[in-house]
């Protein structure tokens, strides 16, 4: 009987690594070493099954239950020792970076141009396009001192080639540079000259009259009085000048 073992063992071993696909050599190994005690649990629970009776065919079943359990285990250590292990993309996290870097800038290209806008809004003596135009700008400067704050952490992130906390930062610098595009837009949608209800500054007289008024002047038929401005008389003559 334990030659019939040894030769179950022997051909059972040398007939799993066949059946394995293509993988990595500790993959190889654990699924090798499986199939060896699956191989194994099976030619030795038949050894022990057929020589013993009564109560120690029942210990034998439970050894042979044990060893089907190890060889399943080792299966399953194969399998996932075979799935690829994702390392941290160095090429991607420059790419991020990159990409970062470029909507800081354009954030800062905005702003140049929002301060042209509103050079002009307060030449034009438009009153609500500069209001319009000034808090616009206001939201865009603070979106970039916060795009700038995050984009250093992520030039930190990268110098430690942290991949997953590069993707963090990028997401916000993100974020902050879509709000930035909207703020432009509201920012170039203020309006020109031609804005509906805007003030240019300067004064608008309106004036109405009651109908219940007449129409009348005041003063016509009077004849002006030219008034004479002579030196009048002295009213003493000891005050007349030359008097003795």
């Amino acid at each position: 009987m334990t030659a019939k073992v040894e030769t179950e063992l022997g051909s059972t071993a040398t007939a799993a690594p066949s059946q394995l696909g293509p993988a990595s050599s500790f993959s190889a190994s654990c699924a090798v070493a499986g199939s060896r005690l699956v191989a194994s649990a099976t030619a030795v629970s038949r050894f022990i099954l057929g020589a013993l009776f009564g109560e120690s065919r029942r210990v034998a079943f439970g050894i042979a239950v044990g060893l089907f359990s190890l060889g399943g285990a080792a299966l399953v250590i194969a399998q996932e020792g075979s799935k690829p292990v994702v390392a941290p993309d160095a090429a991607s996290v420059e790419r991020k970076l990159d990409q970062a870097r470029a909507y800081v800038d354009r954030m800062r290209g905005m702003i140049s141009n929002g301060f042209a806008e509103l050079e002009e809004a307060r030449k034009s003596q438009n009153v609500a396009r500069v209001n319009c135009v000034s808090d616009a700008l206001s939201t865009m400067k603070g979106l970039l001192r916060l795009a700038e704050g995050i984009f250093l952490s992520m030039q930190e992130c990268g110098s430690r080639k942290d991949a997953a906390c590069t993707e963090h930062e990028y997401v916000k610098v993100s974020v902050a540079f879509n709000k930035c595009e909207d703020m432009e837009g509201q920012l170039k949608g203020c309006g020109g000259p031609s804005l509906d209800g805007a003030v240019d500054g300067k004064p608008v007289i309106e004036k109405s009259v009651d109908s219940d008024i007449p129409d009348l002047n005041p003063v016509g038929g009077l004849t002006a009085v030219d008034p004479k401005l002579e030196v009048p008389p002295s009213a003493s003559p000891f005050f007349s000048t030359g008097g003795g």
